[in-house]
């Protein structure tokens, strides 16, 4: 069975951020896409129109934690019109730790990302960790 190319699609720009490949980060990542990030008190929340706002939202993630930010890749599941991913991000902050168990929703029209909306599992710990 092959891979649904947007399982590949998403794979790609998990890859690049795991190993701070800003090229490839850039390369994933239409220009108008638009990230969404939950909450509203953390410094990360809210939403990141175009693709220079989400590149800056992602760098503000590796700067906020000292470069300790990581992420494993659980589950990713496709469709034509999308991609689920389940993952945790971990991370280092002012003596604080995030545990963060996240599932990415990301909306593609004609294989191109058009949004991503994070969904974590505990707000509270990560406006705590982010604010």
């Amino acid at each position: 069975m092959t891979e649904h190319p947007n399982v590949a699609l998403v794979k790609r720009l998990f890859d690049a951020f795991a190993t701070y490949d800003i090229p490839g980060i850039i390369g994933a990542i239409p220009e108008r896409a638009v990230w969404t990030f939950p909450g509203t008190r953390s410094q990360l929340a809210g939403r990141h129109r175009g693709r220079e706002a989400i590149v800056k939202f992602l760098t503000k993630v590796m700067v906020l934690s000292s470069g300790t930010f990581s992420l494993e890749l659980h589950d990713i599941m496709a469709s034509d019109e999308g991609v689920v991913a389940l993952f945790t991000g971990t991370a280092k902050r002012g003596g604080k730790k995030l545990n963060n168990p996240t599932a990415l929703h990301v909306n593609i029209l004609n294989g191109q990302i058009v949004e991503f909306r994070e969904y974590v599992w505990d707000l509270e710990h990560v406006e705590d960790f982010w604010a």
